[in-house]
């Protein structure tokens, strides 16, 4: 039995708080339902937390699916091609998601800053700081996420990463 280190357990921490958060958004979204239609006295405020909360849950997802390379691929086309064309698939997609990834974090800082240093509130009767918080966290997920692509990539060429998504996963498992 290979010994897990200490990393591993506490990026599994990490998780499973994010975890926690999507309980924490079905408490808030069921107890918005039990009040609206049954004590007929809905809330101000359990929508708005709902959405912020989802906000954070999917930009940790992106950024966890993308440090363990189970992102979306279409592994017909990679698996079954030579190792030369691979490489241009890989070139290809990581220039894609660095278009998407540095145009979000560069086009987005402006507007993430001003939010934040404006600390921009939703607009709605509870008014919760939801884009002060969230387009920062956007442009730094962004951010993070074209570093992974390019760790990633320098991985693959330099031979240090398995050949096929299968054993991409497999390596990539926390138990």
């Amino acid at each position: 039995m290979q010994a897990t280190p200490k990393s591993v357990y506490s990026f599994q921490f990490i998780v499973a708080l994010f975890s926690i958060l999507l309980l924490v958004i079905v408490g808030v979204t069921f107890y918005e339902v039990v009040a609206r239609y049954i004590f007929k006295s809905p809330t101000i405020w359990a929508n708005e937390l709902a959405l912020w909360l989802s906000a954070i849950v999917f930009l940790a997802a992106g950024l966890y699916a993308m440090q363990r390379q189970q992102h979306l691929r279409i592994t017909v086309l990679y698996d079954a091609s030579p190792s030369w064309l691979q490489r241009i698939f890989d070139l290809i997609t990581l220039i894609c998601t660095l278009t998407f990834c540095l145009g979000v974090a560069w086009f987005g800082a402006p507007s993430s800053w001003n939010a934040l240093i404006n600390w921009e509130p939703y607009g709605s009767a509870w008014n919760p700081p939801i884009p002060a918080t969230v387009k920062p966290a956007i442009v730094i997920t962004a951010a993070l996420m074209a570093i992974y692509a390019v760790i990633h990539c320098v991985k693959k060429f330099l031979g240090s990463q398995p050949a096929n998504a299968e054993t991409v996963a497999e390596d990539n498992r926390v138990d």
